[in-house]
């Protein structure tokens, strides 16, 4: 097991890791191109907390071709929370496009130093004694070296085709329960101990960080989300709510409305993120443009003489 200032790579989500690995380094194959990913994301109190202790952003570096997006969830008291999880991302935000050429690094660099930085102000202020915050982030690279960095239980789900799955594996009691079978998935549901868990940005001196490449494919859906959204909506919701609405805005809102109706017993936060597919787009265009003309060439044949 690595040491706890050691991050933890996982294996990566395609059945030929060596050749896209290589892919990789090489930057072959841009994810995208010249149409970039489009990001929606909210946030919101939900119907129970009177704080909000979640906290998301977006930054993008022009010059590397890298998008980053990050979810927080703050813990540690009303105020303790909301701040580990804003200067969570602040410091994300600042740090990750600096130092090493290799992403992989400067992602978990950026995140030692929020790590750092809100364990340095707890013990600084100890009205914010005790404070951390969860993350989530992930880090889309057009040269294709794209990557998921987590601590905590805020997940990062893929939705490919008519598939959705979790990214990350939650740093909890409860989910630590389920892998080693001493949990089934149905139990861990509603078992009371959900929300204690294992690792947090800014409790120790030193974190345990969990990353893996990432492989981007034309079409992808991806989503960041709290556990104020997992907690609440089973798997199969989430990927009906999240693919139901074309309009990324529409869909975020739509998954934070049924957490509330759902009870909405924390605060809510989802960003989503869709690759761009190139076939999809053409197809749409052609479909447009013959809804268009067809439109056109009734109103020819209605117009009068």
């Amino acid at each position: 097991m690595p040491s706890p200032d050691e991050s933890r790579t996982r294996v990566p989500d395609t059945d030929d890791a060596a050749e896209q690995a290589k892919g990789q380094s090489e930057g072959q194959n841009p994810a995208w191109g010249a149409r970039e990913p489009l990001v929606a994301g909210a946030t919101d109190v939900g119907a129970v907390r009177q704080v909000n202790q979640d906290a998301f952003d977006r930054f993008d570096d022009q010059e590397r071709g890298e998008i980053l997006i990050v979810v927080a969830d703050g813990l540690g008291g009303h105020r303790g929370g909301e701040t580990a999880s804003r200067m969570a991302i602040k410091i994300l935000g600042e740090r990750f496009g600096e130092g090493a050429d290799d992403p992989s690094e400067r992602l978990v660099d950026a995140i030692r130093e929020a790590n750092e930085q809100i364990y340095q102000a707890s013990q600084e202020d100890h009205s914010l004694d005790g404070m951390g915050t969860t993350i989530v982030c992930l880090l889309m690279a057009n040269d294709g070296r794209s990557y998921v960095a987590h601590v905590g239980d805020s997940r990062l789900y893929r939705l490919r085709g008519n598939r959705i799955g979790p990214m990350t594996e939650d740093h909890s009691l409860v989910a630590t329960l389920v892998r080693e079978g001493v949990l089934t998935e149905d139990a861990a549901w509603s078992d009371p101990r959900r929300n204690q868990i294992l690792r947090a940005l800014g409790v120790r001196e030193d974190v345990e960080i969990e990353i893996a490449p990432v492989e981007l494919l034309p079409g992808d859906l991806y989503l960041l989300c709290s556990d104020g959204l997992n907690g609440l909506l089973r798997d199969a919701e989430i990927a009906r709510l999240a693919t139901e609405s074309p309009v990324l805005e529409n869909a975020v809102q739509d998954m934070i409305a049924a957490a509330n109706e759902a009870g909405g017993s924390d605060n809510i936060t989802c960003i989503l993120a869709r690759i761009p597919d190139p076939n999809r787009f053409t197809t749409l265009r052609g479909q447009v443009e013959t809804l268009v003309g067809g439109a056109l060439d009734r109103l020819r044949t209605k117009r009068p003489e």
